[in-house]
């Protein structure tokens, strides 16, 4: 990337895709918006939409059964016994002082945040196992596209740490270049600020007691004396939570104005009602997942399809990258087209008792699970003879069934019946 360049991006601009080598960049480094507010990430999070999109995600995908399989000769497969090091390293402890459960979440939410997600491998001497990983914090990472693949500058309190292709996992989303997802936090921004901009003004007219401020206007004009006289005589003017009861003396003709825009002229509570959707259109979250029902009536009989939406068009995105960049970053190449990774997704689709004793009943009806597999998901114990696949016999072709019917009616002693 050259210097003009480089200068542009700082400030957010410049073309969106990435140059084939040099500095690679996830969206618009700018953090200030067209609204005149700063949004770091740290102010994003602080923003309730931001914080209930980006827990949603974060806990969905973490809190989905990750399994690791291996491939039969005859296309089946199987799950991998607890020796694998893939299992230790997503059911035991993926490093020294995380669990399963917390590594997964820190680098889902580094994904859902940033667009990118980071993490430290570390490999044993030969290169075929994947010892620990540790996530990295992606603000601090800058990904260099060289000649022979990318290079990793970590930025630490003792410098530059440089890190090969092979020793670093990346999780990265929606791309343009296929090398660095696009931030969500950097091209929602301006939203954001709008947001921000909303909650301020919101928390202002709060502490000022709801009384909107104003002027004094005097009838002549006042010398430099006069004006930082008046500005201490009647600085209790200004209405906070502290003085807004106070009586008020104006003397000498002086008339005080209210100059502020009242929050219903400015239609703060709609404002802010609004951005909740269109920060919820930036994370692909369904807006009554974050309490948005204002104009919803999905809380019938529609919730479940909008569940299953926002699996398949948001949660699917997340649970693919998982096991993409576990296939490609975390085995040797010899061991690709043996064993892979996929999320369980039945316990995200299970659905009332009802409804899961009517499936339950069709698949053991009709050989596609055994009961023992069936009694499994209402964690009841397995019986002796569950393990056998069973069908209805009752259901014949058309041709065949006046020929079922005598050997029915001969096993139990009873002639055919007459048509």
């Amino acid at each position: 990337m050259n210097l003009f360049s480089t200068i542009l991006s700082k400030f957010g601009l410049g073309s969106l895709g990435s140059p084939d080598q040099g500095i690679q960049t996830s969206g618009p480094s700018s953090r200030s918006t067209e609204s005149g507010i700063t949004v770091n990430d740290d102010r994003a999070l602080q923003l309730s939409a931001v914080w209930a999109c980006s827990r949603i995600i974060t806990q969905s995908v973490s809190g989905l059964p990750l399994e690791i399989y291996k491939r039969k000769s005859d296309d089946s497969r199987t799950k991998v016994d607890q020796s694998h090091y893939l299992w230790r390293l997503f059911n035991l402890s993926p490093n020294s002082y995380m669990s399963p459960q917390e590594f997964r979440e820190a680098m889902t939410l580094q994904r859902v945040l940033w667009g990118n997600a980071y993490g430290l491998i570390e490999w044993n001497d030969a290169k075929t196992e994947v010892i620990s990983i540790v996530p990295l914090r992606p603000e601090h990472m800058e990904v260099i596209r060289g000649g022979d693949g990318l290079v990793y500058h970590y930025a630490t309190e003792k410098g530059i740490k440089v890190y090969s292709q092979l020793s670093v996992f990346h999780l990265k989303g929606f791309s343009v270049d296929g090398v660095m997802g696009l931030s969500p936090l950097s091209y929602s921004r301006n939203t954001m600020g709008i947001s921000v901009s909303a909650d301020t003004y919101a928390s202002k007219s709060f502490a000022n007691g709801g009384v909107p401020g104003g002027v004094l206007t005097f009838d002549k004009f006042l010398t430099n004396e006069q004006r930082i006289e008046a500005a201490k005589l009647y600085e209790g003017i200004s209405a906070t939570a502290q003085n807004s009861n106070k009586l008020w003396v104006l003397e000498g003709g002086s008339k005080y104005e209210p100059i502020s825009i009242s929050p219903d002229d400015m239609q703060m509570l709609q404002s802010r009602t609004f951005q909740l959707s269109e920060i919820a259109r930036f994370y692909g979250v369904p807006s009554h997942l974050i309490n948005d029902t204002e104009k919803s009536t999905s809380w019938g009989t529609g919730l479940e399809q909008l569940d299953l939406g926002f699996l398949k068009y948001t949660l699917q995105a997340y649970l693919t990258d998982w096991e993409d960049g576990i296939r490609h970053q975390l085995m040797p190449i010899t061991d690709r087209r043996k064993y892979f990774a996929e999320h369980d997704v039945e316990a995200f689709l299970r659905t009332d008792a009802k409804t899961r004793a009517e499936v339950n009943s069709i698949n053991t009806q009709n050989a596609i699970m055994t009961r023992n597999e069936a009694r499994k998901t209402v964690n009841l114990p397995r019986i002796e003879g569950g393990d056998k696949l069973t069908a209805q016999v009752n259901l014949v072709p058309l041709d065949k069934l006046g020929e079922d019917n005598a050997q029915n009616a001969n096993a139990n002693g009873d002639l055919p019946a007459k048509v």
